[in-house]
């Protein structure tokens, strides 16, 4: 394994920005060894065959993406054919499924958390990447998610009754499960301005969820919005709230003291509002997708100013949410919110591998080199998260399609 050189000029670890560049990261052996600064107008020390030497203007560690499903095309805008590709064959939904994996890779995401498919896509995939050669990213899967019978979300979870299937279901899940998947609500009816139907779970439901999952080792997230999915979600333990539209201010008190952590998805929604040539919504249920956007937005910037752990995660494979770009609109989505660049850069990085114990990708000595290289720093334009120049992890450095070493191209460098 050939020992890598970077220069950067700036870098973000994971939580601070350091800007005081030039900065030279050696890697060797997949580890980041030494972190320094230059002063000399030589930049790289002498050559050397072993060492692969490459400039990038900013690293940071690799994306994550904590709230996607894979087997979906979000790009796909057409109604009949999303339907129709709900009854397509297996090969189909995996052969999505690897396309939208190359997807985030391309966009700088490491490591992805698929919300669930009841096909079981997300499993096989997670197994295909076991093992991968090369440069993939790493995926977390509940595989199938668990919903009430007859309620809403037949496409990704498996139905449960009472309280034996509760535990039964999560008993057999946990056997390939990361993480739990639970239905906890119904969607948003955007005409009307609310949820749609009752709660799936009511609070003792929901604690039983919660206390069979931990017995299993499994983290929990919930698919909730409306205040009282959502106060049941943040009285029952639940580790992760996904969407969370028609948050409360009591109820965002609530998730900094239990340290329940928030991922927002606004990336789905405003598609629905952005683009009514596609929706066809009127203006009047356009005025309602305002306001419940400019709710979310705020309640949002309140949950980040009080502590509450939030996460970037767009819903990919959603109506109008494609893979890989989806997730850098979401960021952007934080930073309207009006969450620093620091606190977005952590809610896309280090914050979710901190909350799910995952492997850490810290921009820091004695860490493994799982990062990227961008054109520029986002703390001077956050533009450049689109322009991911290069990919590192396990000791290779490739370009955004995964597969291809750098050695030279117009963007890197190599400085002698």
């Amino acid at each position: 394994m050939n020992n890598l050189l970077i220069q950067a000029e700036s870098f973000f670890d994971g939580r601070q920005n350091h800007s005081a560049g030039p900065y030279l990261l050696t890697i060797a052996n997949g580890i980041i060894r030494d972190i320094c600064e230059l002063r000399s107008s030589n930049g790289f020390p002498a050559n050397d065959a072993a060492t692969t030497r490459l400039h990038t203007a900013f690293v940071m560690p690799g994306l994550v993406e904590a709230h996607c499903h894979l087997f979906l095309d979000g790009g796909e805008l057409d109604l009949a054919r999303r339907k129709e590709y709900l009854a397509a064959g297996r090969s189909q939904m995996l052969s999505t499924g690897r396309a939208n994996l190359a997807a985030n890779l391309a966009a700088g995401i490491t490591l992805i958390r698929d919300a669930g498919d009841i096909h079981g896509i997300n499993t096989h995939l997670k197994e295909e990447i076991s093992h991968a050669s090369g440069v993939v990213p790493e995926l977390r899967s509940p595989g199938r998610a668990i919903r009430k019978t007859g309620r809403y979300g037949s496409f990704m979870a498996l139905e449960v009754r009472d309280a034996a299937g509760i535990e039964n279901t999560i008993e057999t899940l946990a056997a390939t499960a990361d993480d739990l998947k639970i239905l906890l609500t119904g969607i948003i009816d955007f005409e009307n301005g609310c949820v749609k139907g009752p709660v799936q779970f009511d609070l003792e439901e929901t604690r039983l969820i919660v206390r069979t999952a931990r017995r299993l080792g499994l983290k929990t997230y919930a698919h909730c919005n409306g205040p009282e999915g959502l106060n049941i979600a943040v009285e029952a333990g639940i580790d992760s709230i996904e969407h969370g539209f028609f948050m409360e201010p009591d109820i965002v008190k609530k998730m900094a003291d239990k340290g329940t952590a928030w991922v927002p998805t606004f990336a789905p929604v405003y598609f629905q509002f952005s683009r009514p040539d596609v929706t066809q919504w009127n203006p009047a249920t356009l005025d309602k997708l305002h306001a419940i956007l400019q709710n979310h937005f705020h309640n949002v910037a309140g949950a980040a100013a009080k502590g509450v752990p939030v996460v970037a995660g767009s819903d990919a494979g959603s109506y109008g949410v494609p893979h890989g770009t989806g997730l850098i609109d979401e960021v952007l989505f934080l930073r309207q919110a009006g969450l620093t660049v620091q606190q977005v850069l952590s809610a896309a990085t280090a914050v979710p591998r901190q909350l799910w114990n995952a492997s850490p990708a810290d921009v820091a000595v004695g860490q493994a080199a799982n990062f990227i290289g961008l054109d520029d720093s986002p703390f001077k334009d956050m533009n450049s998260l689109r322009r991911v120049q290069l990919i590192c992890r396990n000791g290779q450095a490739v370009k955004p399609d995964g597969t291809s070493p750098i050695v030279a191209s117009p963007l890197l460098s190599q400085r002698n």
